[in-house]
């Protein structure tokens, strides 16, 4: 098993598309779904289902899923530590975050961020939350950006808000509302519901039920996905609908339609979230700017 092929299979995984995958990693799609049916072969199962010229992860692959980005996380910052502590690496700051926020939030403000520490390198590692606070709690990682904090996870690290995001309904295209302008959420009390898992996003469960419990009804949640990706493949399949911020609609979504809550709309909040401990001029200045950037763009 090659670190490569887990680069590949959770690129794959995350977007559920092996063109966009091949392209996101720069290499050829049949390079690409090479190697993914090698790291198959050795594990001896699927990870994916290809149906209709679609890809599904399999059971196994969802579960894959986690170890493979855990197993790649860990090499890296491993590797970094040790040049860091042991030989003469200079310091470098680890920043944990979740795909939408990549391109308008995370790439601007590293964009600033090396202008002013031209000596300070930055690794990015595209984690769900789970995974970024429990690596930041373990010292993996410096600075985590997530969304919706319980109250044990608040109680412990530093939190500095980045701003709320509205959320919308994702309906398959099919949907008898799917055209409309707005929809009211308690015209959906009688779907079918997915959820993000709490395994991977902590309290999304609860925070699903909360805002339908608002609108008057107990949502039958019929289905819990691992990735944003995934939710969006559930409901193109027409396993159910769900909630999702109205940013993740720059995700691929082929399938399905983002269609505004009528008021009072549902937000959840985004932070950027660090250890309780004495930050360093370079961890200050990162989360700042980010903050900076977070505030432009809702201006």
């Amino acid at each position: 098993m090659e670190f490569h092929q887990l680069r590949y299979f959770i690129s794959a995984a995350e977007l559920l598309n092996i063109s966009r995958a091949a392209e996101a990693m720069h290499i050829s799609q049949p390079a690409l779904s090479r190697q993914i049916a090698l790291l198959e072969d050795e594990l001896g199962v699927p990870l994916f289902d290809r149906i209709k010229k679609r890809i599904h992860l399999t059971n196994a692959g969802r579960f894959f899923l986690a170890k493979a980005r855990q197993i790649v996380c860990d090499a890296e910052t491993s590797v970094q530590q040790v040049r860091e502590q042991f030989g003469n690496a200079q310091r470098t700051l680890r920043l944990g975050f979740l795909t939408p926020f990549l391109d308008d939030l995370v790439v601007p403000a590293l964009r600033e961020f090396r202008q002013r520490h031209v000596q300070t390198q930055i690794s990015l590692f595209e984690l769900s939350p789970r995974a970024q606070l429990d690596r930041l709690r373990n010292h993996e990682i410096d600075a985590a950006i997530v969304g919706n904090l319980n109250e044990t996870d608040r109680a412990q690290f530093n939190l500095r808000s980045l701003g709320k995001h509205a959320m919308a309904a994702v309906l398959p295209d099919s949907h008898a509302l799917s055209k409309r302008r707005s929809v009211k959420l308690a015209a959906l009390a009688g779907e079918k519901w997915i959820s993000l898992a709490d395994a991977v996003f902590p309290g999304r469960r609860d925070f699903l039920r909360n805002i339908c419990l608002k609108a008057g009804f107990e949502p039958m949640i019929t289905l819990e996905v691992d990735t944003l990706a995934m939710m969006l493949g559930a409901v193109s399949a027409g396993d159910g609908i769900a909630l999702m911020p109205t940013h993740s609609q720059k995700l691929p979504h082929s399938g399905c339609i983002y269609v505004p809550l009528a008021s009072p709309v549902p937000t959840t909040e985004l932070f950027i979230v660090t250890r309780p401990q004495p930050q360093d001029r370079e961890l200050q200045t990162l989360a700042t700017l980010i903050s900076e950037v977070a505030a432009r763009n809702a201006g």
